[in-house]
């Protein structure tokens, strides 16, 4: 974004001093301000971003918005401002404003899991014909996906946009302020159950994105779920099914996993992919970027050829190798029931003699907590898993149900389960035997904190 502090007085409704200062993009970090930026001070329940003004000023921010009910020091008061009522809602006014400046088409992104991959393997696909950008990371909320659109630029043809939510209503809040021309629905699975309720719950949370399509939008949404299908879309919105069935409008066949990825046909396109991401899980959302690029009119070839060269953020399926007979997955971002059946399955299909789960919680899942974590462990067996590190507040529930499993152990904290757990890799790598660990669980479990003990063996 680069405009005036006048063009941006009329796109939030503020008054201020100094309108004719040019600003050139927005920061809410006072620490990270690169000159010329316009701040905006954020206020939360443990800081309020209105006590770092003048610091950001002094690291060169070209000007800053103010809360008018909030005193404005005699100091700032002469330096280039706008005054606004909320400066969290100014952010998002701003954004939606920068939105219809643009000549961009913009490609949501929902659903409860698979998002960040998604997000990242469209970009990579629509970048081998168009300028494309992308959330960076999983800044997909009520400040992030703001922070991104007024962080394009004016010639981008391509915004693909990460929504995050947790109840009713907010992605309809970010379809909003973002004008998606696309819409797509990666999974209905878990995930925020406990706010929502039901499956149905959070299929109809996620339609909300779907729900703010103008006519001549499209929805992008897999073809096997009957909760997507009791719903409607809006008149003139066209709806685009991938998955594996006959229903499919975009359909995998031919799956392979080969070493740490996967090759597999796509149709309609009759287009071969080699991706270097594993499990079916990432074909399936491969073959989502492919449908979405069809639709941009980025030729098929031209998308599998970029997808070849995909990798997707971090802890997301990341693959390490400490050892010539151990392979860490550190899947460690998050996690729901289908997620770690999909990591899960990945560990089945590796080439290896021994393998071991660490299962942090599943959060966000209310009352069905306890059956669900229970169910997950029931399924342990059947992907071959031969030692479960249980870590965090259900640990217990994951025990419960892993009958079977000759290994397993429970850890309050994933650095208290360390020790066990190298004991474990290292009485197999002493026998010779290929072993693989698979660090999957909630965000606030920290699993990745697991692998500087896991990276030095020699």
């Amino acid at each position: 974004m680069r405009a005036s502090l006048a063009t941006v007085a009329s796109w939030i409704g503020a008054q201020g001093v100094e309108l004719d200062t040019e600003v050139r993009g927005v920061t809410t970090d006072s620490r990270n301000v690169t000159p010329g930026q316009l701040f905006i001070p954020l206020a939360g329940e443990r800081f309020d971003g209105h006590l770092f003004v003048r610091a950001a000023m002094e690291q060169g921010a070209a000007g800053f918005l103010w809360e008018r009910e909030r005193p404005l020091p005699q100091e700032l008061s002469t330096l280039p401002h706008l005054l606004v009522a909320d400066t969290l809602k100014a952010l998002q006014d701003m954004a939606r404003a920068y939105r219809t400046t643009l000549n961009v088409r913009v490609i949501g992104v929902t659903g409860s899991n698979g998002k960040t991959s998604t997000k990242d393997l469209i970009a990579k696909a629509l970048s081998a014909d168009l300028r494309t950008h992308k959330t960076d990371g999983t800044l997909n909320n009520h400040i992030g996906l703001p922070m991104t659109l007024l962080a394009l630029p004016e010639d981008a043809e391509i915004a693909v946009l990460e929504m995050g939510m947790s109840g009713f209503g907010e992605i309809a809040a970010l379809a909003d302020i973002a004008k998606v021309d696309i819409g797509v629905i990666t999974l209905i699975g878990d995930a925020h159950i406990g706010m929502l309720e039901s499956r149905a719950g959070i299929a109809r949370a996620k339609w909300e994105l779907i729900e703010a399509l103008s006519s001549g939008g499209v929805a992008v949404i897999p073809a096997e779920e009957p909760l997507l299908d009791a719903l409607a879309a809006p008149t003139g919105v066209e709806v685009v099914r991938f998955g594996e069935g006959p229903h499919a409008d975009w359909r995998l066949y031919d799956y392979q996993a080969v070493g740490g990825g996967s090759e597999f046909r796509v149709l309609p396109a009759d287009v071969f992919v080699s991706l270097p991401v594993a499990g079916r899980h990432q074909a399936r959302n491969a073959l989502c970027a492919l449908a979405v690029a069809d639709l941009v009119g980025v030729d098929a070839r031209r998308a599998a050829n970029a997808l070849a060269t995909a990798s997707l953020s971090k802890m997301r399926m990341e693959t390490s190798q400490p050892h010539p007979l151990l392979t860490v997955v550190n899947d460690a971002y998050n996690a729901a029931p289908s997620s770690i059946y999909a990591a899960l399955e990945v560990v089945r299909n590796m080439q290896v003699d021994y393998r071991i789960a660490v299962l942090g919680d599943m959060l966000e899942l209310g009352q069905e907590s306890e059956r669900l974590h229970r169910e997950v462990g029931q399924t342990l067996r059947q992907f071959g898993i031969d030692a479960l590190l249980a870590v965090g507040e259900f640990a217990l529930f994951y025990l419960e149900g892993a009958n079977g499993v000759p290994s397993v152990a429970q850890a309050a904290t994933a650095t208290d389960g360390i020790d066990l757990l190298r004991s474990w890799i290292a009485e197999e790598l002493a026998a010779g035997r290929r072993t693989a660990v698979l660090l999957k669980g909630s965000r606030r479990v920290r699993l990745e904190t697991l692998m500087p003990g896991l990276e030095q063996w020699g």
